[in-house]
């Protein structure tokens, strides 16, 4: 089956353990980059991306390795300017340090003027 490592949820092939065993830092830092980029295609963020309530995606543009995001959302109630934006975010999907499974990180890049994003 595989070698479980510390952590029993993570079930990895033998001949997998034995190859990454094999390799020096830089070249395992390489291959987490890989996989990740290889996750990111698989998950394709953009069919998992939904507005929040009150929020308005104006775009979805897909890059290589991560999402880009262009919304307006609401702030607090009562506010008079809302929604605000637009603001750009980037979107990767990345792995929960908490449960392992994979998560959205979304990173605020800064407001956009319309025609930008």
């Amino acid at each position: 089956m595989g070698r479980r490592s510390s952590d029993s949820r993570i079930d990895v092939p033998d001949s997998i353990v034995d190859e990454l065993g094999a390799l020096d830092d830089e070249s395992i830092r390489e291959v987490i980059s890989y996989a990740q980029t290889l996750l990111n295609e698989r998950l394709e963020p953009t069919t998992q991306i939904d507005k929040a309530p009150g929020e308005e995606i104006i775009s979805i543009k897909e890059q290589d390795g991560y999402t880009l995001v262009t919304k307006n959302q609401p702030c607090a109630d009562g506010c008079d300017d809302c929604p605000h934006g637009p603001y750009l975010y980037r979107v990767r999907v990345e792995q929960s340090p908490v449960d392992g499974e994979p998560k959205l990180h979304w990173s605020f890049l800064g407001r956009v003027e319309e025609s930008e994003g």
